[in-house]
């Protein structure tokens, strides 16, 4: 009976188990720790939702599937139950909290296919196959645990870089060592690595996540299409457009996500009343794709083209959304705030393309000071992506006034040709730490210079 333990768990597993139940009891029968038990169980409710327990249902069915299909080939036996019950708890169950993370990375699926074939997954498989002695992992468990926590919150502060580097080189050094018992193990006892069930622990896990993947996918496209249509509900008030506009979505954009959240998006800012509002929607998300895809040359006096103007910038990490229509005929592109400095509130920064269909006449970078006692190296940065700005919207470089400009917070404004490139700094009235925004533009002249509102 203790042979047949071992083989079900092995050192690692039952040091790992045995701790969560020394902490489960602990949990469960002291009396300090009654305010975690509600909050337990607050979770506990919550999770039980219909929602979710049909997701799991699903994945359960469909992971029952995939195991009778690779049963019947050969390729998954009973003695697989534990790692299969072990990968549906944690990279099945995990991977279905993260479907907005999965959603937005454009490489998971790639990535992921990646990383179940790369050398480094071979290693540590090989590693995982000898464990030390029980006594051993039992030990190594919490200290294992607390390195890991520890560098988690020392990765979240700059200031505690030493720290980080420390338990990083910990956690090298117990790797080496691992490695070295591993090597030892594989001369001494490679009886135990030769099993056929060895052979199967190592290509099972990464099997089920491969043909997992189709799951998750479909998943994703589930959820996307929940989210616009609900929103929908907002954007659309009569019954039979909104049913209309689900229906044309889905035949139109299928699995292009993108696509179709963009669309969505659009028609938030439209007032669809009737069914060629509606029509009108998906006629220009076809319209601006085509113009992305295809960009016209716009003629240098007019300003730029905005599906150029949108990449000026991208390389330093200044990469904007869409090129999309707002009201009134305006357009308008931004990308997201990028924090600089490692302040309370970090300072930031953002590029923004402004103008009409088919034509930017304004380029702008915008810089939030929120300590002006650490600005000199944020200001710095954003001296070096005007430098950029300027060398690609207008081919030339910062002059040396509207450089001495931008470092000293000075309203400068200078004229090249048909265009005109400025800078001003706004201080923020009242604000305890003196913080101000400074902006830099490139515009076509004649465009008014009070566009820009700051609140």
């Amino acid at each position: 009976m203790q042979k047949e333990s071992v083989d079900i768990l092995n050192n690692r597993e039952i040091a790992i188990t045995l701790w969560l139940l020394a902490i489960m009891i602990f949990i469960f029968s002291s009396p300090k720790m009654t305010e975690v038990r509600r909050s337990f169980g607050s979770l506990l409710s919550s999770f039980f939702v219909k929602q979710i327990m049909t997701v799991l249902g699903l994945m359960v069915v469909y992971m029952g599937f995939v195991v009778y299909i690779l049963s019947e080939v050969d390729l998954w036996n009973v003695g697989q139950i534990k790692n299969t019950l072990f990968w549906c708890a944690s990279v099945g169950f995990m991977s279905l909290f993260k479907l907005e993370s999965i959603k937005k990375d454009k490489s998971f699926f790639k990535h992921s296919v990646i990383d179940n074939l790369k050398l480094l997954a071979i290693i540590q498989f090989v590693v995982g196959v000898y464990t030390f002695p029980l006594l051993v992992e039992i030990m190594l468990v919490p200290i294992l645990a607390l390195i890991g926590g520890m560098l988690a919150i020392a990765g979240t502060d700059k200031k505690h870089h030493q720290v980080r580097m420390l338990l990083e080189y910990s956690l090298s050094l117990l790797g080496v060592i691992l490695i070295i018992y591993t090597m030892y193990m594989l001369i001494t006892n490679f009886g135990e690595f030769g099993k056929e069930k060895t052979i199967y622990d190592f290509f099972v896990p990464p099997l089920l996540t491969l043909l997992y993947l189709p799951f998750i996918f479909i998943m994703v496209v589930y959820t996307t299409y929940e989210q616009v249509f609900v929103r929908l509900q907002f954007s659309i008030k009569n019954r039979t457009l909104r049913y209309l506009a689900k229906f044309y979505a889905a035949a139109l954009f299928n699995v292009r996500l993108k696509v179709l959240e963009r669309w969505s998006s659009q028609v938030s800012r439209e007032n669809i009343q009737s069914h060629s509002d509606l029509i009108d929607t998906f006629k220009y998300i076809y319209k601006v794709k085509r113009a992305e895809e295809n960009p016209s040359e716009v003629p240098y006096k007019m300003g730029w083209s905005p599906y150029e103007a949108k990449t000026f910038l991208s390389n330093e990490g200044l990469e904007t959304g869409y090129y999309n229509k707002l009201y009134d005929g305006e357009w308008f592109a931004s990308s997201p705030m990028v924090e600089f400095g490692d302040g309370i509130i970090p300072d930031n920064i953002a590029y923004y393309v402004e103008g009409t269909e088919g034509v930017a006449n304004t380029l702008k970078i915008k810089l939030n000071v929120n300590d002006a006692n650490g600005s000199d190296t944020v200001i710095c940065s954003f001296l070096e992506l005007a430098n950029i700005l300027s060398f690609a919207s207008i081919n030339q470089k910062l002059s040396k006034k509207m450089t001495e400009a931008v470092l000293n917070g000075e309203k400068n404004s200078e004229n090249y040709g048909c265009k005109e490139v400025t800078v001003r700094k706004e201080i923020w009235s009242g604000h305890k730490l003196s913080g101000f925004t400074t902006l830099y533009h490139d515009f076509l002249k004649g465009q008014p210079e009070t566009y820009w509102v700051i609140f």
